[in-house]
C-alpha cells in the first residue's frame, strides 16, 4: 500500500525509513559480498588481485560517484521512480554479469562495475535524499541510522547465501538467481517511497484532525460554506473576481518564470563554487577519501587475505559475518543514543579512524580464525562509526549552506574516490609483495590523515569564532 498524496501524515516516514531501509539490505548486501565473489571470479578468470579487485572497487565507488547522476534524475522524475530504476539496472549488472565468458573479464566492468555500481547509487542515494526530505526538522541521525543498517544487514544475510549459492551452483547461477529474487522485492520495496507532504500539513499537530481545520476556517469566515475538504464556497462575483485575478497572476508568473530561471542557475552556481573553494569542505572531502579508502579494503580484499592465511571458504564466511555483525551493533548504537550526544558526529568518524589504525596493527599479525573473528567483530563496530553517521555529519556541518543535494553529492563523491582506490592500491601492492601486510600499514597512515583532515574543521571554525568576537 502506497500512502496517497492526501493521507501523507507524519507516521509515514517511519514506512519510508523501514523502505529505504530495504533498499540498502537489497542492493548494497550483495555488493559489500564482493570479496567471496572475488575469490570466484579470479580462479575462472585467472586474473590478477589488482584487475579482480578494480571491478568491485569500481563498482562499490559508483555506489557514491553516480550521485550527480541522481541528483539530476530526481529533478525529472520522484524519488520513488528513480530508486525503482536503481533496482532494475542493479539486477541487469548481476544478470549479465553470469554471461561474461572467459577470459574476458574486460566485458564485467560494464555489466557489474557499471551497472550494478549505478543501479545501487540509485536506488540507495534517492531513497536516502527523501528520508532527509522526511526529517529535515529532526531525528535524522536516528533515522539514517536505522535505514544504514540495511547495507549491514543486508552484508550479513548475504554472506551465508552467496557462499552457499556458489558451492551448490556455481557463482554464474548464484548472480542469476539473486538478480531474479531482488528485482521483485526491491521493486515492492520501492513503491512504499512516497514524497512528504506539503510544509503546512507536515507541521500540523499529530492531534489535529481535518475536522478541527474545517471548524477553524468557518470561524474566521462566517456566512460561508465550508466543504469537508477545506474549500471555501463564495458567491458568484467573488468567483469573478478570482477569476480575473488568477488570470493576471499567470500573466506574471509567465513573465517572471524566464528571471527565476536564471536566478536559480545563479544560485546553484554559487553553492558550487563555494563547495570547490570552501577549506571546510576540503577537508571534509580528503578525511573522506582517506577513511574509505581503508575501510573498503574489508569490502574488496578481505577474504583474499583470510584466503592467504589458510582459512577455508566456510571459515572465511563466518569472519565476514562476524563483521557484519559488529557493524550492526555499531549502527544500532548510533540510532539509539545519536540524537544525544553532546558533540559534533564528525568526532565519530575521527574516533573510528584513530581506533582503526590499532585494528589494522593486530591485523597484520593474525594467523588464527579466532583471533580473526574478534578483529573482525571489533572492525565492524569501528566501521559503523563511519558508514553509520556520514550522512549525518555532512548534514550537520553543510546542510544550512549547501542544500539536501549538496550534502548527498559532498558525502559520496569523494567517498566514491576512496573506494575506487581502495582495491587497485592493495591488489597492486600484494601483487608486488606477495602478501596484505604493507597495503594495512598503509591504510593505517591514511586513518591518522584522515583524523587530521577531521580535526581541522572544528578547529578552523573555533578560529574565525574567536577572530569575530574580538
Amino acid at each position: 500500500m502506497v500512502c496517497p498524496s492526501g493521507c501523507r501524515c507524519g507516521w509515514w516516514r517511519w514506512v519510508v525509513t523501514s523502505a529505504t531501509f530495504g533498499q540498502f539490505f537489497f542492493t548494497l548486501g550483495p555488493l559489500y559480498n564482493f570479496s567471496i565473489l572475488f575469490v570466484s571470479l579470479q580462479e575462472d578468470f585467472h586474473s590478477s588481485s589488482a584487475l579482480t579487485g578494480w571491478l568491485g572497487s569500481l563498482s562499490i565507488a559508483l555506489t557514491c560517484l553516480a550521485s550527480p547522476l541522481c541528483s539530476f534524475l530526481t529533478h525529472k522524475l520522484s524519488s520513488r521512480t528513480v530508486a525503482i530504476l536503481g533496482v532494475i539496472a542493479f539486477c541487469a549488472g548481476l544478470l549479465t554479469t553470469s554471461f561474461v565468458p572467459v577470459p574476458t573479464l574486460g566485458y564485467a566492468f560494464f555489466t557489474f562495475s557499471i551497472l550494478t555500481g549505478v543501479g545501487v547509487n540509485l536506488a540507495t542515494n534517492a531513497s536516502l535524499a527523501l528520508l532527509l526530505d522526511w526529517f529535515a526538522k529532526a531525528n535524522f541521525s536516528r533515522a539514517s541510522a536505522l535505514a544504514l543498517m540495511g547495507s549491514t544487514a543486508g552484508m550479513l544475510a548475504f554472506s551465508p547465501l552467496l557462499t552457499a549459492l556458489i558451492t551448490h551452483y556455481g557463482w554464474r547461477n548464484a548472480l542469476r538467481i539473486l538478480s531474479g529474487g531482488i528485482l521483485v522485492i526491491g521493486i515492492a520495496d520501492g513503491l512504499l517511497l512516497a514524497d512528504p507532504p506539503s510544509t503546512e500539513d507536515y507541521a500540523r499537530a499529530p492531534d489535529e484532525s481535518p475536522g478541527d481545520e474545517k471548524h477553524e476556517l468557518e470561524s474566521m469566515v462566517p456566512g460561508k460554506q465550508v466543504h469537508d475538504d477545506g474549500c471555501i464556497e463564495g458567491t458568484d462575483d467573488e468567483a469573478r473576481e478570482t477569476d480575473d485575478k488568477t488570470t493576471n497572476n499567470e500573466e506574471a508568473h509567465i513573465s517572471n518564470q524566464g528571471s527565476l530561471e536564471v536566478g536559480e542557475e545563479r544560485h546553484f552556481r554559487g553553492r558550487l563554487i563555494s563547495a570547490l573553494t570552501n577549506p571546510d569542505a576540503w577537508a571534509w572531502y580528503l578525511a573522506a577519501v582517506f577513511s574509505f579508502v581503508g575501510w573498503t579494503f574489508f569490502n574488496t580484499n578481505y577474504a583474499s587475505y583470510m584466503d592467504g592465511l589458510g582459512l577455508d571458504s566456510n571459515q572465511i564466511a563466518s569472519v565476514i559475518v562476524y563483521f557484519a555483525l559488529g557493524e550492526l551493533g555499531g549502527k544500532v548504537l548510533i540510532a539509539v543514543i545519536g540524537d544525544r550526544l553532546p558533540f559534533l558526529y564528525l568526532y565519530l568518524l575521527m574516533a573510528s579512524c584513530l581506533l582503526g589504525t590499532v585494528v589494522l596493527g593486530f591485523l597484520t599479525i593474525a594467523k588464527t580464525f579466532g583471533v580473526m573473528a574478534l578483529l573482525a567483530v571489533v572492525s565492524g563496530v569501528l566501521r559503523s562509526g563511519v558508514f553509520g553517521t556520514q550522512f549525518t555529519a555532512a548534514a550537520e556541518l553543510f546542510h544550512e549552506q549547501y542544500g539536501t543535494n549538496g550534502v548527498m553529492v559532498m558525502s559520496l563523491v569523494p567517498s566514491g574516490i576512496g573506494i575506487l582506490i581502495s582495491a587497485p592500491l592493495a591488489g597492486a601492492i600484494y601483487d608486488v609483495t606477495g602478501d596484505y601486510v604493507l597495503s594495512l600499514l598503509v591504510i593505517v597512515a591514511l586513518f591518522l590523515c584522515a583524523s587530521a583532515a577531521l580535526i581541522f574543521i572544528p578547529v578552523r571554525r573555533r578560529i574565525i569564532q574567536a577572530v569575530h568576537v574580538v
